[in-house]
């Protein structure tokens, strides 16, 4: 018998997915659970277990070819499978080896499977396989219906004849990294298909913006501005001073999620400057007593979750004609990745202690600098914290990430002239901007979460009152 690992959900508005590695090859035995391929989706890059074991028969493609959600990922077959289309008969030896199977309560036998969290995979199997619905599991339709489609049937139209490269179609070059890949892809060629100037032929990004450069050769500078009344002719001294750059990947998913949140959400902004420095002193001496390091992020976090629970409206979703309330708090933290922007999500919060925060933050700090994130976590959030301080700005008016109801943003700690007990000093000061939808409250609760947390930051032990 043979099983069909496919392309699984690797997040909200996620369509497709590009192999980067195959750590696996046609013949080897896999385990439950074993990382087999690594992808990059317009999130980040992920690697996925498969939920199987077995003898890998088939994969689904090569490094650098794109799969929908839904495409065979690889195929897994029993051992005696992989070697031949018929199957061997079972023998003592082989059955030795094969782990018992479960047992249902009333007796009957269940195969184990997977405990990955992939969406489409539980951790058993259903006793009959349901058939594929007509227009695949997820009714794919044209690409070209996607951001990455779109993008693709634009840049073909952009460029010219790929053909004035010398393209050989039967090349099969290694590829530096995917981005090089998805460089190419967005001028209308395959990377893999140029004689690369790297070691043993490897295509860097030098020789696809060679190509690149090539193409725009061929191709006057004004041809996407046709109907501009402004667009250059061509030798004009300005002929080049119009640049179209396609939303691909993660700028394209991000763009129509920033469109949706502000066209459909009625949103507010409310903010506060807030003295930081008993918070920043409270800081400094919990290190000195635990000999631990504590980021403000972490510290606000916590006071963030406990206004969570104190104002549950506000860790909510608006569906239609009724607000839901959350019963987890899973925190989002927007981050800056070399892809772009994400938002990974540190799930069920409102059961850590402030190490344990401290720690699921730090593995999102250090997952960031690569932009590499499992699957589950760009998924689930409820509530968003975005520190835009590290960019250098006071203040700002986020949008909404869907479908959260709000999210508090921390705006850069400067030293300004304090009023303290009627006294004029210096202190570290800090913007807090909150954003929510007003569809799920009015401005009283979203006012009262906002001093709930500034209160306990200017005020540490109010933290002592709080259940």
């Amino acid at each position: 018998m043979t099983r069909e690992f496919i392309l699984p959900d690797l997040g909200e508005g996620l369509v497709e997915a590009t192999i980067v590695d195959w750590k696996v090859a046609v013949g080897d035995e896999v385990t439950i659970d074993q990382i087999v391929v690594e992808v990059e989706s317009a999130k980040s890059i992920v690697e996925l277990p498969v939920p199987y074991a077995g003898t890998v028969s088939a994969l689904g493609g090569e490094v650098g070819d794109t799969l929908n959600a839904g495409d065979v990922l690889l195929t897994v077959g029993a051992a005696a499978e992989a070697v031949t289309d018929a199957p061997a008969p079972a023998t003592p030896e082989l059955d030795a080896r094969q782990p018992a199977p479960a047992e249902r309560a009333d007796g009957t036998a269940v195969e184990s499977t997977s405990g990955a969290v992939l969406v489409g995979y539980g951790t058993n199997d259903a006793e009959a396989r349901l058939r594929r619905p007509e227009g695949g599991r997820f009714k794919r339709r044209s690409t070209c219906a996607t951001p990455a489609g779109l993008a693709k049937d634009a840049a073909a139209h952009r460029s010219a004849d790929p053909s004035k490269l010398h393209l050989d179609a039967t090349r099969n070059s290694p590829v530096m990294s995917p981005l090089v890949r998805r460089e190419a892809k967005d001028a209308g060629f395959d990377a893999r298909h140029l004689s690369g100037s790297g070691p043993n032929g490897l295509v860097l990004r030098g020789d696809v913006r060679d190509a690149i450069a090539k193409l725009r050769e061929e191709v006057p500078a004004t041809a996407d501005f046709a109907a501009d009344d402004t667009a250059t002719a061509p030798g004009d001294p300005d002929e080049f001073a119009h640049r179209r750059i396609p939303l691909t990947g993660m700028r394209a998913v991000t763009a129509k999620h920033m469109a949706a949140s502000h066209a459909e959400v009625p949103k507010a902004t409310i903010w506060l400057d807030v003295d930081v420095t008993p918070l920043a002193e409270l800081r400094a001496r919990l290190q000195r007593a635990t000999g631990e390091k504590f980021s403000f992020t972490t510290l606000i976090g916590r006071l963030v979750v406990k206004g969570l629970k104190r104002y549950p409206r506000l860790n909510s979703t608006f569906d239609g004609d009724a607000v839901v309330e959350h019963g987890r708090i899973n925190l989002g933290l927007a981050a800056q990745t070399p892809r772009g922007l994400a938002v990974p999500v540190v799930h069920h919060t409102e059961s850590m202690d402030l190490p344990e925060l401290r720690d699921a933050i730090a593995k999102v700090v250090t997952a960031a600098g690569e932009g590499k994130f499992p699957p589950e976590q760009l998924r689930g959030g409820t509530f968003t914290l975005n520190n835009y301080g590290g960019f250098g700005v006071d203040g700002a008016t986020p949008i909404i990430n869907l479908p959260e109801a709000a999210m508090l943003g921390i705006g850069r700690i400067k030293e300004r002239p304090w009023a303290v007990e009627g006294e004029l000093t210096v202190r570290k000061v800090a913007t807090f901007s909150f954003v929510f939808d007003h569809r799920v409250c009015d401005g009283q609760e979203a006012s009262d979460f906002l001093t709930f947390v500034t209160d306990r930051i200017e005020n540490p032990e109010l933290q002592l009152l709080d259940r």
